[in-house]
């Protein structure tokens, strides 16, 4: 994936998030003629996530990491006061994400993704993929029965009824990486109807081999493509998907309808919330610092919601929103900023903002919740 220097490392279940220009050097692959098996038949290697507690159900879960442990966790915030820590990852494992509210995913330094279930410890492989650039990186359904993942140039869905490949992608060729306008986003919808690349790297396609692609989730047809996109996110339901060109304008592309211009953002890593009503971004401040902004799906409108210096925006909540302290840094490549060592939560009902013992946020539970919530 992309390689961070000055800022901090990657937040799973997507692209990290890069803070320096290092040199993109790809490594030629080519699709397995034999596919991945299905994620519900193939039995997997011995767990990489221990619990020490019970998961209860219905609460709001966390995957991250805890001031004073590097260790990545499965956590409890159903009360943020009193949170606490269920389960513990190896180190041997990366790219968590939560399958369902007992079932979490991750990578494996034998390239393959794996399901664990946090009751029983058994696994299963949900897909292997062999070497490149961005190689491995995966996304679950909402039923939690496919994943869908980049294996060297060519994209896969697995699911029941067995392995596909999508399309086979541009090679990515060797090239400084820009850290605010580079993305690789890759996810079904909220409603599990559709699944979305929207990436920077395999550039040079069209049609079935775009940049940027929509794709029915229960068969893989193509059903939209462009090009000169990045920084995607899905949102509401009905889903729809935004991504935003290089002029730094948002577009909003929704099934059956022309592709609508909504607002001049330059958002980077847009976050939305489980309920699909807002989308948390960075954007740059005049002197280059990280500030969260908060944009209305239902009205089009935006606002800022933490001074400067802050970046990295993930939703723990509804209403609660994570992302960490930054300042600028001098001696860093590029003059970009480095992290201060401070965490935040803001909640957007009460418009206040507090310091965090979550050092790091991949992943949270629920990933969706009824718009009423």
């Amino acid at each position: 994936m992309i390689v961070a220097a000055c800022g901090p490392g990657s937040s799973g279940g997507g692209a990290s998030s890069p803070a320096s220009e290092p040199t993109v050097t790809p490594i030629a692959t080519s699709p397995t003629s034999s596919g991945s098996p299905s994620p519900s038949t193939a039995p997997g290697p011995p767990s990489l996530v221990h619990c020490t507690a019970a998961v209860p159900a219905g609460d709001n879960l966390v995957i991250g990491t805890v001031v004073g442990d590097p260790a990545v966790v499965v956590r409890d915030i159903q009360d943020p006061v009193n949170a606490h820590t269920l389960c513990k990852f190896d180190p041997a494992s990366t790219s968590q994400q939560f399958v369902s509210a007992t079932q979490v995913a991750y990578e494996t330094a034998a390239a393959q993704n794996i399901k664990s279930d946090l009751v029983t410890g058994t696994t299963a492989v949900l897909a292997s993929f062999g070497a490149g650039f961005g190689s491995g990186q995966y996304a679950i359904s909402p039923d939690g029965r496919s994943v869908t993942f980049l294996d060297g140039n060519a994209w896969r869905l697995s699911g029941p009824s067995g392995d596909r490949l999508l399309t086979t992608l541009p090679p990515v060729p060797a090239r400084g990486v820009s850290p605010d306008t580079d993305d690789s986003y890759l996810s079904f919808s909220p409603d599990g109807l559709y699944i979305a690349l929207v990436q920077t790297f395999h550039t040079g396609g069209t049609g079935a081999t775009a940049p940027v692609q929509v794709r029915k989730a229960a068969d893989g047809s193509l059903v939209y493509s462009t090009s000169g996109m990045t920084m995607g996110v899905w949102s509401s339901i009905p889903s729809q998907l935004y991504f935003e060109d290089s002029s730094g304008t948002v577009h909003r592309w929704t099934p059956g309808k022309p592709l609508s211009t909504m607002l001049q953002l330059h958002w980077i890593r847009p976050k939305a919330s489980p309920d699909g009503r807002w989308i948390a971004y960075t954007f740059r401040s005049q002197g280059g610092l990280g500030t969260i902004g908060l944009y209305s799906v239902q009205s089009n409108t935006t606002s800022s919601a933490s001074v400067d210096g802050r970046s990295g925006v993930r939703f723990l909540s509804n209403d609660l929103i994570w992302y960490f302290g930054e300042r600028a840094c001098n001696t860093c490549f590029g003059a970009l900023p480095t992290p201060t060592g401070l965490t935040y939560i803001y909640s957007i009902a009460g418009g206040s903002e507090v310091v965090s013992r979550l050092t790091g946020v991949v992943d949270i539970w629920p990933h969706s919740t009824p718009p009423t919530l």
